[in-house]
């Protein structure tokens, strides 16, 4: 039988001293214990992904809840705020109660019977703090809204009289009126 050949990387004894036989016996020993280090850098960095995805998951789903909570109290936000600035209104009133009080007084026996209110507000005029008062409102009889305009008129609380539009509406047969009626300032 022929003589096996064999085949050695290492580097034959003679020879240890070589930059060639250096490389191949730092390859052999030193070079495997940093491609397993390597190694299990790169398996650990792939197994931690699929906790690091379930994580993931979780926030995505904790954040969709939040967003739907946020969603589902923006009606009660608006609703809130709208309570709250009708509540520093109604405070307003309240501080300014009797002059407002006085003032519907007066405007009220100025009223015939046959008149009734759509709207009625009382607001006060930022620049020289005159209180006025927009009222749309209606009548069945002509005369009515006539007797309204000239009983304000001579109020002595109301300063003048502001129609905006006095309209009939056949349909309904309805008189229309939209006014503004400027108080004496106090």
């Amino acid at each position: 039988m022929p003589p096996k050949k064999e085949i050695s990387l290492l580097p034959s004894e003679e020879n240890l001293n070589s930059p060639l036989a250096k490389i191949t016996k730092w390859a052999t020993s030193t070079g495997r214990v940093v491609i397993i280090f390597v190694e299990l850098i790169v398996i650990l960095a792939f197994l931690s992904r699929f906790s690091l995805d379930r994580r993931n998951a979780d926030l995505s789903e904790t954040l969709r809840q939040q967003k739907a909570i946020l969603a589902s109290t923006k009606d009660f936000e608006n609703d809130y705020l709208s309570l709250q600035k009708r509540l520093s209104y109604i405070k307003e009133f309240y501080n300014n109660e009797p002059q407002y009080v006085s003032l519907i007084d007066s405007l009220i026996s100025t009223v015939p019977n046959d008149i009734y209110f759509q709207m009625f507000t009382f607001k006060k005029n930022p620049d020289n703090k005159q209180l006025y008062c927009q009222a749309q409102l209606y009548s069945y009889q002509e005369q009515s809204l006539i007797d309204f305009i000239t009983n304000a008129g001579l109020n002595p609380d109301i300063e003048y009289v502001n129609v905006q539009k006095i309209e009939k509406k056949t349909k309904d047969n309805k008189y229309y009126l939209d006014v503004t009626i400027f108080f004496k300032k106090n």
